[in-house]
């Protein structure tokens, strides 16, 4: 017996199908407003991080617990990239940060700049914790969002 013989001969699971029972939704083309929707559901734009800000949160907090990853070849710098990324994903709305604003911010915390911190970001990517975002002036990178859950 052929397999496509056998399954029909099975049935589907559960009722047959019935139209009738599915409520239509009817809305003119353009009548959507999506801005006004996602503010209902507490959706805000995405704006764009106050960087000066940024660095003086940086400045009061106290330096984060090194994450007990020990795939990590510097878990303290890997931290501090984590509470830089998780704020600019969760506070602005913003997908993904420049090399040179990664560096500007906390490049003297986790002791690399230039070339250095292109490398540990790169790492980071091989081990799937970043994303590179390729566009713009300059490569960014993305969290991967179970990285930024991680401890």
């Amino acid at each position: 017996m052929d397999e496509d013989e056998s399954e029909e001969e099975e049935g589907l699971p559960g009722p047959p199908p019935d139209p009738s029972r599915i409520p239509s939704v009817v809305r003119a083309i353009g009548d959507l407003d999506v801005e006004a929707r996602a503010e209902e559901k507490g959706i805000t734009k995405p704006s764009e991080p106050d960087i000066r800000a940024i660095i003086e949160f940086f400045e009061e907090i106290e330096p984060p617990e090194p994450l007990s990853n020990n795939l990590s070849g510097d878990p303290l710098a890997e931290a501090w990239l984590q509470i830089l990324l998780g704020l600019v994903v969760r506070e602005h709305g913003q997908s993904s940060l420049p090399i040179g604003t990664i560096e500007f911010v906390i490049g003297e915390r986790i002791n690399r700049e230039g070339i250095d911190l292109e490398i540990f970001l790169d790492r980071l990517w091989m081990m799937g914790r970043l994303e590179k975002v390729y566009g713009g002036a300059e490569v960014s990178y993305s969290p991967n969002p179970s990285w930024l859950e991680s401890q």
